[in-house]
C-alpha cells in the first residue's frame, strides 16, 4: 500500500544561528543540509519517489515528502536512524583531523550523549492511492504540524555538575576545557594546519566544536567550479571600498587600536512568499517535483547572484536566502534575487536587509536581519525591509514594495555628491514637528524650501503624500549614507560608492 510521508529534521534556525563566527554558521548550515541529505539518499535507496525534494542530493530540504510503499513507520525510523548516523561519521570525521593531543582533551561521554540528542526527527504520513494529491498532502502535513506540537522532552544526563555551560548553548555543558586549546588546529588535506581560534572563554559543547571544526576545514568551498573562502564579517565590510578583499589578509589591528575604514556589512534573508499557497495548488506528485526541480533552480541561481555582488551565501535551499554583502551591494543583489525567483518560480520574493557593525555578536546581527524579514512580510509581502543597526544607536527601519523601492537614486544621489547628512536630519525635523490635520501641500512645499537651501539641485524630492511619508523618506536618506558606503576623515580615500 502507498503513503505520503513527510519527515522534518532540526533543530533549523537556533541550529544554525549558535554561532561566534560566519565558518561556524556556514559549518551549521552544512551539516543540516548533509542531514537531510542523508535522509533522502535513504528513502531514495529504498525505492521511495521523492517528491518535495525531487532529487536526493538538492540542497537545503529539511522536510522531505515522499511516495512510499510498504510499512511507513519501519522507513520513518530507518531514515532517522540513518540521519544519526551521518551525524556520527561527520563528528569522527572531523575531530580525527584534530592533534592526538587534542582529541584526548574531548570528555568523549559527554560529547556522545550531546550528539546523541541533537536531532529533532518527526515524521507522519498517510494512505495514497495516487487520487486527490493536494487534499491527502495537506491532511498530512496537518498530522506532522501536530506531532511537532508534541515535542518530547526527555532529560540528558551529561555528568556535568560544576562543569561550565556552553556559551553558543547554554542547555549543554562543554566538553573541553578551552584554556588549553588556545593552539588548537586541524589538518588540511595537503598537510598544512589551520587554526580553530578558540578564546579562554569559549567552553564549547560537542555541537559546537564540531561546527567550529567543520567550518575551519571547510572555509574554502566551490561555486561554479570556482573556489571560494568563507567570509568573515570584517572582510565582508572592507568589500564595500576594497571589493576584492579576501578573508587571509590583515588589515587594521585586532584590539581595535587602528580603527577599520568601513565598519558596517549587510545580512540579507530572503523568502518566498505565500509558498504554502503555490505548493496547494500543485494538483498532482509530479507538478510538485516540477515545482521542487524549479525551487532547486533558484537556489543554484541566487549563489551565482550573491557571488556577483562580492557576497557570500550562508545558505540558500528552496525559496530561503541568507546571505552576507557589502553594504553598497546589498540593494542591487536583493534586486536581481527578486527579478529571479520572480522569473524562475512565477512567485514573489519578500526579504531584509540589516546593516550592522562587524564587531556586533553575529548572534544579534542575525536576529536583526531576521526581523526586518519579518517587517517586510508585515508590509504586505513583495517588498524589502532595509534596517540600520549603528552601535548604540536606535535602529531605523523602512519598507518598500520591489515597484517603488527609491534606493537606487538615492545612492546615486549620495555618489555624485547631491546629498548631506544634514538634509535627512532637517526633513525629520520637520516631519515630527508637522501636525496631521494641516495641508500636507504646505509640507511638501517646506521640503521643498529645505532642499533649496542645501543648493543640491540635481535632486528631486518625491511627492509626499502624508506626514510619515516624509519621515520615512528621511529615514530613508539616513540609511542611504550607510548603504553608500561611509567617508569617514580618518580614512579620506575610502570612496562613498
Amino acid at each position: 500500500m502507498s503513503h505520503l510521508l513527510s519527515i522534518s529534521i532540526g533543530p533549523v534556525q537556533d541550529f544554525i544561528a549558535a554561532a561566534r563566527r560566519t565558518a561556524d554558521l556556514y559549518a551549521g548550515s552544512q551539516i543540516l543540509q548533509k542531514l537531510s541529505k542523508a535522509v533522502a539518499e535513504y528513502l531514495h535507496q529504498n525505492n521511495a519517489k521523492l517528491i518535495f525534494p525531487a532529487d536526493k542530493d538538492a540542497d537545503g530540504a529539511n522536510k522531505i515528502l515522499a511516495e512510499v510503499e510498504g510499512e511507513p513507520k519501519a522507513l520513518a525510523e530507518g531514515a532517522q536512524k540513518a540521519a544519526q548516523e551521518k551525524l556520527e561519521r561527520l563528528w569522527q570525521e572531523t575531530v580525527k583531523e584534530l592533534s592526538a593531543e587534542h582529541r584526548s582533551l574531548i570528555n568523549l561521554e559527554r560529547a556522545r550523549e550531546q550528539l546523541g540528542s541533537l536531532l529533532e526527527f518527526y515524521a507522519a504520513w498517510v494512505p495514497f492511492d495516487g487520487s486527490n494529491y493536494s487534499g491527502k498532502r495537506q491532511a498530512v502535513e496537518r498530522l506532522l504540524a501536530g506531532r511537532k506540537a508534541l515535542r518530547d522532552f526527555a532529560p540528558t544526563w551529561q555528568n556535568d555538575d560544576g562543569v561550565p555551560k556552553s556559551p553558543l548553548d547554554p542547555s549543554r555543558a562543554a566538553v573541553i576545557d578551552p584554556r588549553r586549546w588556545a593552539e588548537a588546529s586541524v589538518r588540511l588535506p595537503d598537510g598544512s594546519h589551520r587554526p580553530l581560534r578558540i578564546k579562554p572563554t569559549e567552553h564549547l559543547d560537542a555541537v559546537s566544536l564540531l561546527k567550529r571544526c567543520y567550518g575551519v576545514l571547510n572555509s574554502d568551498k566551490v561555486v561554479d567550479t570556482r573556489t571560494i573562502k568563507v567570509v568573515d564579517t570584517r572582510t565582508m565590510a572592507r568589500r564595500s571600498w576594497r571589493p576584492e578583499a579576501e578573508p587571509d589578509e590583515r588589515y587594521g589591528a585586532d584590539d581595535d587600536h587602528i580603527p577599520e575604514p568601513q565598519p558596517y556589512f549587510a545580512i540579507l534573508v530572503a523568502d518566498g512568499d505565500r509558498m504554502g499557497e503555490l505548493i496547494g495548488r500543485q494538483d498532482d506528485p509530479d507538478a510538485h517535483r516540477a515545482l521542487s526541480k524549479t525551487l532547486d533552480g533558484f537556489a543554484r541561481e541566487a549563489q551565482k547572484i550573491v557571488l556577483k555582488y562580492r557576497g557570500f551565501m550562508v545558505y540558500s535551499g528552496g525559496d530561503d536566502v541568507l546571505a552576507f554583502l557589502p553594504v553598497n551591494q546589498a540593494i542591487a543583489c536583493a534586486q536581481e534575487l527578486s527579478e529571479a525567483f520572480r522569473y524562475q518560480v512565477r512567485g514573489t520574493l519578500s526579504a531584509g536587509i540589516a546593516v550592522v557593525h562587524y564587531r556586533e555578536p553575529l548572534s544579534i546581527s542575525l536576529q536583526n536581519a531576521r526581523e526586518a524579514e519579518k517587517a517586510a512580510k508585515n508590509g504586505g509581502r513583495n517588498a524589502l525591509a532595509v534596517a540600520l543597526h549603528t552601535r548604540g544607536g536606535i535602529p531605523t527601519t523602512v519598507v518598500r514594495r520591489w515597484d517603488n523601492l527609491r534606493w537606487l537614486e538615492l545612492l546615486e544621489s549620495f555618489a555624485q555628491g547631491d546629498l548631506t547628512q544634514g538634509l535627512a536630519y532637517e526633513l525629520r525635523e520637520l516631519g515630527r514637528a508637522w501636525q496631521d490635520g494641516m495641508n500636507v501641500a504646505y509640507l511638501q512645499a517646506e521640503a521643498e524650501r529645505i532642499l533649496g537651501r542645501k543648493e543640491r539641485k540635481n535632486l528631486r524630492l518625491p511627492l509626499f503624500e502624508s506626514r510619515q511619508d516624509l519621515l520615512n523618506y528621511a529615514d530613508q536618506l539616513v540609511i542611504a549614507r550607510f548603504l553608500s558606503g561611509i567617508k569617514t576623515d580618518d580614512n579620506p580615500e575610502v570612496s562613498r560608492a
